[in-house]
């Protein structure tokens, strides 16, 4: 009889389909476990611990922030239910803090970095009856209470694992909660860039892998077929990583006929350097929309967060993108410590006359928050910058929606409004909103947010969805 082990995904206010359970869940020996995922999104926690009476462990992945929060009292629960179940912790909080997360007295053992091999490892060893410390990429602890440090396992090449079974979740509920009927996938795990604000370079050693175009493509077209998804969100960090990549795939999808728009995360400078043949091929396969990462309008912030490419590659990226119709999802961060005002205000104005060039650009304007694992927060450690010091404290983290420590509230309170106006001038016209448009782009080309009166009232008709 196949071992069952039960992974569970925390309640969070995005729809992204749990594609860290699938991979770790497919990389297991199917004919020795039977593998189960419970979204907390989805499910009531009865579910879980229904699955649990019979389960060899529980697998729970972790994001920082109120997906931690839900993580830790789903396992805390758990424990005090099954107090013998050994519960694993993986993702990204336990591959930044591996020590704080095996301290837990609930969680049994923390995996740090990619985890298909060493959670294939740990299900080995609790189905022997076996000891998990000295395990590669895992953090446990003695009998005596000491934690037991992990030995880093290297990354491995993702073409090594097998496909993505998405049989293990309910699509069709996803697609229903999405509102449209998107899969998500993802080809490539890493990055090799080495941006001082992100934490990735820490977790994967600037290392990137991606799946073959031809097995991308042979994948998709079966997952088309089977769910009949119409959009597809690629959610690489950065997909144009290899243009050659890039363009056999668009032409897998044409040569296959598969009908779907799609989305995929660009650099601005791997914009500049691709083809307009290869844009112009994406775009007759479906690509609807790229997400870059400008970080910053000013030169000299670029620099200084080592993001490695030029405003003018930003400018050159936006009008390829204009083009071609393809759209785009612009991100900025405003208030790296130390930024200068006039930083700042260029950033909003590069950001601005970016997403006046075509209604289809979007933009999102981030406050820098400091993450551990990189230049910039260990910088500011050494200068007494407090961090959370428990996983509480750090389930209280909101990278998204909370405001600046460096930046002044004058400052703050014309981002929040440039926030919110950029959106209603620049986008789709329509005749109802044209003169709510035209003095919303008057505002933002003044600046002048004096009497915001209008966005009280449409604010007060439709509230702001939570991003957290």
């Amino acid at each position: 009889m196949a071992s069952k082990i039960v992974l569970y995904n925390p309640r969070a206010v995005f729809w992204t389909m749990p594609l860290a359970l699938l991979a770790i869940g497919s990389a297991l020996d199917r004919r020795r476990y039977e593998v189960v995922i419970v979204d907390g999104r989805l499910d009531p926690i009865e579910t879980l611990f229904a699955h649990l009476e019979d389960a060899l462990c529980l697998g729970v992945t972790v994001l920082t922030g109120a997906p931690l929060r839900d993580a830790l009292a789903v396992t805390r629960q758990a424990r005090e239910r099954f107090p013998e179940l050994p519960i694993i912790w993986g993702g990204w909080h336990p591959s930044l803090f591996p020590q704080m997360c095996a301290d837990e007295p609930a969680v049994t053992a923390a995996v740090s970095g990619q985890g298909e091999r060493s959670f294939a490892a740990v299900v080995e060893r609790l189905e022997a009856g076996q000891s998990l410390a000295g395990l590669p990429g895992v953090t446990t602890r003695h009998e005596d209470g000491r934690i037991a440090l992990d030995l880093p396992r290297p990354a491995e090449d993702v073409n090594n694992f097998p496909a993505h079974d998405y049989d293990l979740i309910p699509v069709e509920q996803y697609f229903r909660h999405k509102k449209r009927r998107q899969l998500d996938y993802i080809s490539s795990q890493g990055c090799r860039f080495r941006c001082n604000f992100c934490a990735d370079p820490a977790v994967y050693q600037r290392t990137w892998s991606g799946l073959n175009a031809e097995r991308m493509v042979t994948e998709l077209a079966a997952l088309w077929r089977r769910y009949h998804f119409t959009d597809l969100a690629f959610q690489d960090e950065t997909y144009f990583t290899y243009p050659r990549r890039v363009a056999a795939v668009a032409e897998g999808f044409l040569r296959a006929g598969l009908d779907f728009s799609w989305f995929g995360t660009m650099r601005a400078d791997q914009g500049r350097r691709l083809d307009d043949e290869i844009f112009a091929l994406c775009k007759r396969s479906g690509l609807r929309t790229v997400m870059i990462g400008l970080e910053a309008g000013s030169q000299a912030t670029i620099d200084r967060i080592q993001k490695d490419i030029q405003v003018d590659d930003m400018w050159a990226t936006a009008e390829k993108l204009v083009r071609h119709g393809i759209g785009a999802i612009i991100n900025v961060i405003v208030g790296f410590p130390g930024e200068p005002p006039e930083s700042v205000a260029e950033t909003l104005r590069v950001a601005r006359a970016l997403r006046a060039m075509s209604p289809t650009f979007d933009l999102s304007v981030f406050y820098f928050k400091p993450y551990p694992g990189n230049p910039i927060a260990e910088q500011l450690r050494q200068q007494g910058y407090t961090f959370p010091g428990s996983l509480e404290a750090w389930a209280e983290f909101d990278y998204v929606g909370s405001r600046s420590e460096w930046l002044t509230p004058t400052q703050q309170e014309e981002i929040e409004q440039f926030k919110f106006y950029q959106r209603l001038a620049y986008g789709p016209a329509r005749p109802l909103r044209r003169p709510l448009q035209r003095l919303a782009r008057w505002r933002v080309e003044q600046r002048d947010y004096r009497f915001p009166v209008e966005r009280r009232i449409l604010e007060w008709l439709k509230p702001p969805q939570a991003l957290s």
